[in-house]
């Protein structure tokens, strides 16, 4: 089991392979964005928003893109300075935002990386009554035979059930969810790249990284094939939760 603090520095890891996980991380489908505004009278432009754990900026570019007053909160220095939107160095469980100033928070590929109780409380103090929080987690699918064998290959271990539901508490109500498959296009170089950008590599010696690349070059070259590229399949997992 990964203590707390060991896992938040695990988490803080991913600034060392920053324009790589740019090239290679998918981005989040729109239906999974666009349950952030299920029933709400609201549109993006209205919206003060923090990508909490933004990292690198996938999500905070598209954010920006539909017009939200945002700005992009992170632990890890060398990720923000990839990302394009306002910044500011925090933590999930010590923002640094001022109480009930937000309308969202979204967390991208992060959550697993939080003290879940100390993060929800936190997000419940900087949302406004009635704000919500949209958690969205990307993984392989590994419903598919040759994924699975593809994840366990890179130590793929952040995968969660789709029966998951976050129920954090704190002040914060889960309201919805959606799983939303979609795929992504990679080379064998891209898929290697995508290891690369594994909490397991980043931590790990050469010794293992170069088995890891020699196991994955070698399954995809004889037991399941990549002439050129591959659709990947992806599950996006997207969670909606408010606070009361």
């Amino acid at each position: 089991m990964v203590r707390p603090r060991a896992q938040a520095a695990h988490g803080r890891g991913f600034g060392a392979q920053a324009g790589v996980y740019d090239e290679v991380r998918p981005g989040y489908p729109d239906a999974a964005l666009g349950l952030a505004l299920s029933g709400w009278d609201r549109n993006w432009s209205d919206l003060r928003v923090c990508d909490l754990g933004a990292g690198t900026g996938i999500l905070s570019r598209r954010l920006a893109a539909y017009g939200t007053d945002l700005i992009a909160v992170d632990p890890d220095t060398a990720a923000l300075e990839r990302n394009p939107a306002p910044t500011m160095v925090g933590t999930a469980e010590d923002t640094g935002l001022d109480s009930d100033s937000l309308d969202l928070v979204t967390v991208a590929q992060a959550w697993h990386w939080f003290d879940e109780a100390r993060a929800a409380a936190e997000v419940a103090r900087i949302l406004r009554p009635g704000g919500r929080l949209l958690i969205l987690i990307n993984q392989l699918d590994v419903r598919v035979d040759w994924v699975l064998r593809l994840s366990r290959i890179m130590h793929a271990g952040d995968v969660y059930r789709p029966q998951y539901r976050p129920q954090p508490g704190g002040g914060l109500t889960l309201t919805d969810h959606l799983i939303v498959d979609f795929t992504t296009e990679l080379s064998v170089d891209g898929i290697v790249d995508l290891a690369r950008t594994r909490s397991y590599w980043l931590r790990s010696n050469e010794t293992t990284r170069t088995r890891v690349e020699s196991n994955l070059r070698e399954y995809l070259r004889v037991e399941h094939p990549v002439p050129d590229t591959v659709d990947l399949p992806y599950l996006c997992l997207a969670y909606l939760l408010e606070r009361r």
